[in-house]
């Protein structure tokens, strides 16, 4: 796991190293988890109703049918009764966090175009290109390469794109 941390945060020696199995435990992943843990079945369930549900309503009108409608054998059915409203803000905080996660992933991807095209500008400043040539070269508005063509003619020829972003 520890390939998984920044190199700044990495120590230079780990303590200790895990391997760790991820499992799918949606209901038709069968993977055999289900049938043989009851409590993680209907977990599975629910959260899979939740999902069907949050098709055509809102999250909360989606997780008060799930409950209302699960089986009444099931364990797990009184409990969420019981904690209705910490079941609903977990709901709510899985539900935001996987939103979170997606704007993060597309802030990742939207700066690694913007590094990207950085350093293709400085590429052709290094070149002795004229900042109306890059500009049309690389299909974006003259100003904005320009403001780039600016900033990164301070680090060249030996440009720092991070630098450059951080100034931008």
């Amino acid at each position: 796991m520890s390939d998984s941390f920044n190199e700044n945060n990495r120590p230079v020696e780990s303590d200790v190293e895990a391997t760790v199995h991820l499992y799918n435990i949606r209901l038709r992943a069968d993977n055999g988890l289900a049938r043989k843990c009851s409590p993680l079945a209907e977990y599975s369930w629910l959260i899979e109703e939740i999902r069907k549900n949050r098709k055509n309503m809102e999250l909360e009108q989606a997780v008060d049918r799930v409950i209302r409608d699960m089986p009444d054998d099931y364990d797990l059915k009184e409990f969420l009764i019981g904690h209705q409203s910490e079941v609903m803000s977990m709901c709510l905080t899985e539900y935001n966090e996987a939103e979170t996660m997606q704007k993060f992933k597309e802030e990742g991807r939207e700066e690694g175009r913007e590094e990207t095209l950085i350093t293709l500008i400085c590429k052709k400043l290094v070149k002795g290109k004229a900042v109306s040539t890059i500009a049309d070269e690389v299909e974006e508005p003259e100003e904005y390469v320009s403001k780039i063509c600016d900033i990164a003619s301070k680090y060249l020829p030996n440009y720092d794109v991070k630098k450059i972003m951080a100034e931008l």
